[in-house]
């Protein structure tokens, strides 16, 4: 329980770590953190449903320096593993690429 603590814990100062560099205009620097913090997350089994505040910064960095497709991979990877309010916040994160990237701006009908 302790280790859980300490990921937890870890996470959140990589997470507002990434969000002085984001407000900064720093993404790269960003995209590495919150890269390494998703990492470690997973590497240590932290629990997928808990991870989506690290999938929306990433996906933001990556959206910020054009890296459309990797953002959309991360997203589309992600929501197999999200429930609840959690999945919804990546969701609306992922339509909002899609319309960015012009995936759904035409209906077929």
């Amino acid at each position: 329980m302790n280790n859980a603590f300490g990921l937890k814990r870890k996470t959140e100062q990589s997470l507002v770590q990434a969000q002085k560099l984001i407000a900064g205009g720093d993404y790269a620097a960003a995209e590495q953190i919150l890269k390494t913090a998703l990492d470690v997350w997973r590497s240590n089994s932290g629990a997928r449903q808990d991870e989506g505040p690290l999938i929306i910064g990433l996906g933001k960095c990556l959206e910020a320096q054009r890296k459309y497709e990797d953002a959309y991979e991360l997203y589309m990877e992600s929501l197999n593993n999200l429930t609840g309010k959690t999945y919804d916040d990546v969701y609306t994160s992922f339509l909002y690429l899609n319309e960015r990237m012009g995936t759904f701006t035409k209906k077929d009908y």
